[in-house]
């Protein structure tokens, strides 16, 4: 089956992916949350998640195609 192969049937890029946005997340953020309740949390999480949304997307270059 080779190793690419078992890659592409098992999806494990998406675990990949996965794996670096958690990884990006608490070296950014650390791995604790401040708030006390639940409900703070939340939003906490949801705030931290549009933070590092953002920053992913202003580092993020301008693809565009080049005919020659």
């Amino acid at each position: 089956m080779g190793r690419k192969n078992w890659k592409e049937v098992s999806d494990y890029y998406r675990r990949s992916l996965a794996e670096t946005a958690i990884f990006r997340y608490k070296t950014i953020f650390g791995d604790r949350l401040t708030a006390r309740t639940p409900d703070a949390q939340v939003a906490e999480s949801y705030t931290r998640y549009y933070a590092l949304n953002k920053m992913t997307k202003l580092g993020m270059p301008d693809s565009y195609r080049v005919e020659m």
